[in-house]
């Protein structure tokens, strides 16, 4: 199960890329070349919507594709997160790491808890009763897990077996941009998965909104942290001019590459 790879380790390597990428270059050095662009369309903008949130966290840019200008430096730096934070290495394990969000991702994790919870009585415990229920039960050993555990299965009983599936569906999104720039996938590779994503996304939600919570809930089970940093982030993306949230959740995604 690729489920905890350590919350904070990650947001410390998260830090290490911001000041990697943002710092402030020396006097007289020169403005790095691009290696490619990726012209931004409307259907490229909702490619980036669906990951904006972050993009924002790590100080990235939501209006390029992949968060982050394709230059040799930003390469490296996005390899080396890949490698230290998912062991990606190169086009097969990437695609590996793609398959694996793709058919089973943190939403198995999800099912296999809470049809676990289910099928040994959850359901009939009283809302107030469920953490005692839990400790007792899986001797967990303390409250906090029986409260996460608790959580879980109120997502899932008003959500149901789908409840953090928009985060797999977005982290499948991010990972193609990260694939690009890292130059793992080709830019028509990972713009046709892209497109190839999204057009099975769309279907699933009414709009951004409800898949946006759908990812955050995700964000929930995954860091079993409060999402309200990322969800406040979020409703401040949305009230940008340049907001990638302004692109309708229901267009008709085409290929423009």
């Amino acid at each position: 199960m690729k489920k905890n790879y350590g919350f904070k380790r990650f947001i410390a390597f998260s830090m290490i890329l911001v000041l990697g990428i943002t710092g402030t270059a020396g006097c007289g050095s020169k403005k790095e070349e691009v290696l490619e662009e990726v012209e931004m369309t409307d259907t490229i903008r909702w490619f980036n919507a669906s990951y904006a949130i972050l993009t924002e966290t790590n100080n990235w840019d939501y209006n390029l594709f992949g968060g982050l200008a394709n230059t040799e430096k930003n390469r490296k730096i996005v390899r080396k997160f890949l490698d230290e934070r998912w062991g990606i290495t190169d086009w097969d394990s990437a695609d590996e790491t793609l398959e694996w969000i793709r058919d089973k991702g943190h939403r198995s994790d999800f099912a296999r808890i809470v049809t676990t919870l289910e099928r040994d009585g959850m359901s009939d415990i009283p809302e107030d009763e469920r953490e005692a229920f839990l400790i007792e039960r899986y001797d967990f050993g303390g409250d906090e897990r029986a409260h996460l555990f608790a959580e879980w299965y109120k997502m899932y009983e008003e959500y149901g077996i789908d409840a953090i599936t928009g985060w797999d569906c977005c982290r499948a999104m991010n990972f193609l941009g990260y694939y690009y720039i890292a130059g793992y996938y080709g830019k028509e590779e990972a713009l046709d998965l892209s497109l190839e994503f999204a057009e099975k996304i769309q279907p699933l939600y009414d709009s951004w909104d409800e898949l946006m919570d759908s990812y955050l809930r995700g964000y929930e089970f995954w860091s079993e942290e409060s999402s309200s940093s990322r969800r406040a982030l979020y409703e401040k993306i949305k009230t940008r001019d340049d907001s990638p949230y302004e692109v309708d959740f229901h267009m008709e995604l085409e290929k423009t590459w």
